[in-house]
């Protein structure tokens, strides 16, 4: 794949599919499964290791160096939009009917970071990975239009489990760096009881990003899929496909996206590249965060079920939590 060589974008992209989790959630396998199927689907190679499934190999090497974190992914050969969006923010379209929920509008989020396109980033000028260019023009108010009236502005939200989706992200402030992340209401991550920041922060601010795609949901059936993290976990070449075709993306040989996954487990990235990722984000990504499961595994059962009522006073569906993990992929036509 080529390295960027020209700095912008010719077009202002109005038109930009979302695949968003909320923070705490660990985005980066998806990210690197796109990444690599885009451009195996253009003929390339992702190492001289990688499986070939019966193709001569001979494309171009993936290139590590020019893959950055984005947030825009460069996809010409997946989506006809060619941007595709895979990070944290509110569901695009939300924004026109936010005023009908006061709580929502009244709420603020734990710390920065849950909602991209409506953080003040400078938007003339987002980061795309893996394009011809080294950023894009995005139209923000484009896309809030075009998730009311264009089929092709279609979203994805990677929804956790609640609770682990804060314990997760408590332990990620607390050894933050950052004042941004590791403080709050005046007071450092380490000094806060997990059930008060559960609670008053990290819940509503769960809530604020899950109605968003709810909502839409309900408002442009058809739009919106909602899948449960598990199933990228347990599923990835299934779920992968899946949110290919949700975004009206290309038809990909499943070989490829079986090689994609394969390629993007922590193990493979590890061997392909030894400075791709840092060694907690291989750590997340290979689930060992010890300190975690251990935490999860002291809280009182009662806490998840006290959580699910707190998001259902909020408005959040609970049929998106059921008791077992054993869930489907849910999008609110299958599920009204």
């Amino acid at each position: 794949m080529r390295t960027s060589s020209r700095r912008f974008a010719r077009h202002v992209a109005k038109v930009v599919p979302v695949v968003a989790c909320i923070p705490g959630s660990e985005i980066l396998p998806l990210r690197y499964a796109m990444a690599f199927l885009a451009h195996l689907a253009q003929g390339g190679r992702i190492s001289d290791r990688s499986p070939r499934n019966g193709r001569d190999g001979a494309g171009a090497s993936f290139n590590f160096d020019h893959f950055r974190g984005g947030p825009l992914l460069w996809a010409p050969s997946l989506l006809a939009s060619s941007h595709l969006f895979i990070g944290h923010t509110a569901c695009p379209g939300f924004s026109r009917v936010a005023s009908d929920y006061s709580w929502w509008r009244d709420t603020r989020f734990c710390t920065p970071g849950y909602d991209y396109f409506h953080d003040g980033w400078n938007y003339a000028h987002v980061p795309v990975d893996m394009a011809p260019h080294a950023y894009a023009s995005v139209s923000v108010s484009g896309m809030e239009d075009a998730a009311w009236s264009e089929g092709a502005q279609r979203s994805i939200l990677l929804y956790s489990d609640p609770v682990e989706q804060a314990v997760a992200y408590f332990h990620f402030c607390r050894n933050h760096p950052s004042r941004a992340y590791n403080m709050l209401a005046g007071r450092r991550i380490r000094d806060w009881a997990f059930g008060d920041f559960f609670f008053q922060y990290a819940l509503p601010s769960y809530a604020r990003i899950f109605l968003t795609y709810q909502i839409m949901a309900d408002r442009v059936p058809g739009s919106v899929l909602l899948v449960p993290y598990e199933k990228l976990r347990e599923h990835p070449a299934k779920t992968l496909a899946s949110v290919l075709g949700h975004l009206g993306g290309n038809r990909c040989d499943l070989s490829l996206i079986d090689e994609a996954v394969a390629c993007a487990r922590p193990e493979r990235l590890a061997t392909a590249n030894s400075r791709l990722v840092d060694r907690r984000r291989l750590d997340a990504l290979n689930g060992n965060l010890q300190t975690e499961k251990t935490f999860l595994k002291r809280l009182d059962p009662s806490l998840r079920r006290e959580g699910l009522e707190y998001l259902e006073s909020l408005g959040v569906d609970a049929r998106y939590f059921p008791q077992s993990h054993e869930v489907e992929m849910v999008s609110r036509t299958s599920a009204a």
